[in-house]
């Protein structure tokens, strides 16, 4: 039984035995400068105009595919002679209708003094009122036939909204088109917008995205929508900017552009590089807590400068991190902390 304490000593961790460990400890710094990356951009349109047929008409006029256009230039152009004339019908029936209702309308009146006098049947007035209300109905049907056939009329011609580039013809000069045939598609020589890629690994969220700096050859940016989905590959994110240039008309749909985001957060510190081991594939940092016990933290390294790397990590500034006597440590050991002075070693042995 003597030999059962002798046995669990023995047993014990060699650090959990031993005074607590000395070791060498610095703080860990702002980095208030953020952390810069590149973004792949390239310059797009955020829309093709399409211009479309308003009523079965021939196509007389169409520019080619490439043409540069003004706001309000001619684009297109569909033969009116058809609803010229059915304007022109259209207006007879209007008049024959007027005509009948007016008619229809004296014979009322008639009716009704004859009726007071008694001398014809109720169900005559009647019918003669079915007459004169029809023939209002019919005239306010034929005033809108009217006003959508002259707004068919109006738009047989097509002119640019804006200043353009014919991208794409769907018709041919000369045929038959019929409502809402497709003609031409028309590119804004100005609206233009920058889609940039930001790799999902730097993406930490809506609320840190709208924290961020953007910029592009020094002017700033402002970061207007987010895709809701990622790459084919799933690797990315998309970042949709408007394109900073006042003028837009010599920028290529398609090029490839670059901006820069700098990034502001609190999980982002300096740490002394020596502070820092691989562990496989990761990297790590012994911290020592308040009650001087180590703690080992994974961190992502992001930049290097002289000494520091800059990191992603729980690390708070002022915490203090290991810096020698990193061997041996174990989760939990109690150690004795010597702060660093002047990136110079203030005593005692270190392992």
């Amino acid at each position: 039984m003597r030999l059962l304490p002798l046995l669990l000593f023995m047993a014990l961790p060699t650090w959990a035995t031993d005074s607590s460990k000395t070791v060498l400890v610095d703080a860990v710094q702002h980095h208030d400068n953020g952390v810069s990356y590149t973004l792949q951009c390239k310059i797009t349109a955020p829309g093709i105009y399409r211009v479309s047929s308003h009523a079965s008409a021939e196509l007389l006029q169409i520019l080619p595919v490439g043409r540069m256009v003004k706001k309000g230039d001619l684009v297109a152009k569909q033969d009116d002679v058809y609803l010229t004339r059915q304007i022109a019908i259209i207006k007879t029936d209007m008049e024959s209708a007027r005509v009948a209702k007016r008619y229809a309308d004296d014979e009322y009146q008639r009716m009704q003094r004859l009726t007071k006098s008694g001398m014809t049947a109720a169900s005559e007035l009647n019918n003669l009122k079915l007459q004169v209300d029809s023939s209002e109905l019919k005239i306010q049907r034929l005033q809108q036939e009217l006003e959508l056939t002259q707004a068919r009329l109006s738009r047989l011609n097509h002119y640019a909204p804006f200043d353009a580039q014919v991208m794409a013809v769907n018709a041919e000069q000369g045929s038959q088109l019929v409502e809402a045939q497709p003609i031409l598609q028309l590119l804004s020589v100005q609206n233009k917008q920058l889609e940039c890629l930001l790799p999902v690994i730097n993406y930490r969220g809506p609320d840190e995205l709208q924290n961020n700096r953007f910029s592009m050859e020094s002017t700033n940016l402002t970061l207007r929508e987010t895709s809701q989905s990622l790459d084919a590959r799933g690797e990315n994110l998309t970042l949709y900017f408007d394109h900073p240039a006042k003028d837009k008309r010599n920028l290529l749909v398609g090029q490839p552009q670059q901006i820069t985001m700098r990034v502001y957060s609190e999980q982002i510190t300096r740490v002394p590089n020596d502070a820092i081991e691989l562990d496989g594939k990761n990297y790590r940092v012994w911290r020592v807590n308040e009650q001087d016990v180590a703690e080992r933290v994974d961190l992502r390294i992001l930049d290097s400068q002289d000494t520091y790397y800059v990191v992603e990590s729980v690390l708070r500034p002022g915490d203090k991190v290991i810096v020698r006597g990193q061997h041996g440590l174990q989760v939990g050991q109690s150690v004795a902390p010597e702060l660093r002075v002047n990136s110079h070693r203030s005593g005692g042995q270190y392992e």
